[in-house]
C-alpha cells in the first residue's frame, strides 16, 4: 500500500514537512481485537504537525505513517466477535498508539477505537468525527452541568470553537467569544455572536472584567493556556471554574491571583477527552455519536474543509495546511 511516511521528528517545521514522503509499506493483517480499514479520507490537525515536530504528548518509533484520524470501510477482521461485527462497515476512527498512522490506503485499528457510521454520514465530515464534535459536545455539557447560563472561550474562532458557539446556544447558553485576529471580530458578529472580544484590543482586559461580571459568566473553556489563562480567570465572578483543554500557546498556564482562587472559590480544571469517553461508557457513548452525527447531517455543526489532495501531494496540502490553517482542515483521500 502507498502511504506518508515521516523518517525522524524535526522541531522545525519546514523541515519536517519536506521530510514526508509517499512510500510503500506493507497491508497490515488484524489480530484478535484489530480490524483493517481501507481509508476513505483522513484529515491533517494542529495534533499531526506538533506530532511531526517531536512536540507532541505522544511519540511512536520512526519511521512511522503519519496521521490519527480517518473514515472508511473495515474490510478484514481479527478474531474477536466484536471486531467481526464491523466487518463490511464505514467507520470513523482515532488512534494514538504505536501503530502507523492513518495517511496511507489501508490503516489497522482496534475495533473499540471506531464509531459505526450512519448511510448519510458524509465521508469528509465522518473523517473528523472522532474528536473535535466529541470535544466541544463534551465542554458544553460540562457548562451545563455547573449551571453555567454564560460562558467564556477561548480560540472562539477555531473549529472547535465554532462547535461550542453552536452547541451552547442549543443549551440556551451565551458565550462571550475571544479571539485573537480583528477580522474575526466581525466574521463571529455576522454569524449572530453578541459578545465577541480581540484579545488585540489595548483595553480587552478591562472589557472582559466588565462583560464577565456584567453576565456572571461562571465557566470558561481553554484552548490556549499560557498568560491569557489567568486573564480570564480573574475577570470571572467569584465562584467561576476555567477548563483548561488544550494550550495552543505552548507556554504554562499563569498569572492567576492566588488570593481570589482561595477567597472567591475560583477553580482550575483540566479536560481529557479519552477519560471523559471512558467516563460515559459504551452505550452512552455510541448515543452521543449517532447525536452528532444528526447534526452534522443537518448541518448544525460542520468540520470546515478547505482542500482536498491524494497521498502523492503531501507537500502541497502541508504548505497550504500550514499557511492558512484556521481556513480548515485539509484531507487526504487515497
Amino acid at each position: 500500500m502507498k502511504a506518508i511516511i515521516l523518517p525522524d521528528y524535526n522541531a522545525n517545521i519546514i523541515r519536517a514537512m519536506k521530510s514526508l514522503a509517499v512510500g510503500e509499506a506493507p497491508i497490515p493483517e488484524p489480530k484478535n481485537t484489530q480490524v483493517l480499514i481501507r481509508v476513505m479520507a483522513a484529515p491533517c490537525t494542529p495534533s499531526d504537525i506538533a506530532f511531526m515536530r517531536g512536540g507532541y504528548g505522544i511519540r511512536k518509533p520512526v519511521p512511522v505513517i503519519m496521521g490519527f484520524e480517518c473514515a472508511g470501510k473495515v474490510m478484514e477482521t481479527g478474531t474477536d466477535p466484536g471486531a467481526k461485527a464491523l466487518l463490511g462497515k464505514n467507520v470513523s476512527c482515532f488512534s494514538q498508539g504505536d501503530e502507523n498512522g492513518t495517511w496511507a490506503e489501508y490503516f489497522l485499528a482496534d475495533y473499540r477505537e471506531c464509531l459505526v457510521l450512519k448511510e448519510n454520514m458524509p465521508v469528509e465530515q465522518a473523517a473528523a468525527l472522532c474528536v473535535n464534535p466529541f470535544t466541544a459536545y463534551a465542554l458544553v455539557d460540562l457548562a451545563r452541568k455547573k449551571k453555567a447560563q454564560v460562558i467564556i472561550q477561548n480560540g472562539a474562532s477555531g473549529q472547535v470553537g465554532i462547535f461550542i458557539r453552536r452547541l451552547a446556544a442549543r443549551e440556551g447558553i451565551k458565550v462571550i467569544n475571544l479571539v485573537r485576529k480583528e477580522e474575526h471580530v466581525q466574521v463571529l458578529k455576522d454569524q449572530g455572536d453578541s459578545h465577541v472580544l480581540s484579545m488585540n484590543d489595548p483595553e480587552f482586559g478591562i472589557k472582559l472584567h466588565q462583560l464577565s461580571r456584567e453576565l456572571n459568566a461562571s465557566v470558561a473553556l481553554d484552548a490556549v493556556g499560557g498568560e491569557t489563562s489567568g486573564l480570564i480567570l480573574n475577570a470571572m465572578p467569584p465562584g467561576s471554574a476555567l477548563i483548561i483543554y488544550g494550550g495552543l500557546s505552548g507556554k504554562p498556564a499563569g498569572m492567576f491571583d492566588t488570593l481570589e482562587i482561595i477567597f472567591e472559590g475560583k477553580t482550575i480544571e483540566g479536560f481529557n477527552l479519552g477519560n471523559w469517553k471512558m467516563q460515559q461508557g459504551d452505550e452512552k457513548f455510541n448515543q452521543i455519536s449517532l447525536e452528532l452525527q444528526d447534526l452534522i447531517v443537518e448541518g448544525v455543526i460542520q468540520t470546515r474543509i478547505q482542500a482536498v489532495f491524494p497521498l502523492e501531494d503531501v507537500q502541497q496540502a502541508l504548505e497550504r495546511y500550514i499557511r492558512n490553517m484556521s481556513a480548515g482542515k485539509i484531507l487526504f483521500k487515497p
